[in-house]
């Protein structure tokens, strides 16, 4: 993956999440609640691209979390929070709907 590429997902899904948890009612998110979001929304996002391949998707979420992970998690963990949110996107099966749920 090209890294504007990249840096365009690291975006896309920053700015889904940030968005949600600073919606301010919850409780603060915690590093791995934040790795979890991100996870499911990067496996989405891959997905809807057309792959499929469970090695290519590793693959690439791994690039992901190794070009901005750090940056994405620190900026997620602490915003605001609902059990509810979380498991809506434990369900959610697009990243639309992942949006939906941190809305």
């Amino acid at each position: 993956m090209s890294r504007g590429r990249l840096r365009y997902w690291a975006l896309v899904l920053l700015g889904s999440v940030v968005a949600t948890l600073g919606a301010g009612c919850g409780r603060p998110a915690t590093r791995d609640e934040c790795l979890a979001i991100l996870d499911k929304s990067a496996e989405l996002k891959l997905k809807e691209q057309k792959l499929s391949d469970p090695e290519q998707i590793a693959h690439r979420k791994k690039q992901l979390m190794d070009a901005k992970g750090e940056d994405l998690i620190g900026q997620c963990v602490g915003m605001r929070i609902t059990e509810g949110a979380l498991r809506c996107v434990q369900r959610a099966e697009s990243p639309a709907a992942v949006d939906r749920c941190l809305y």
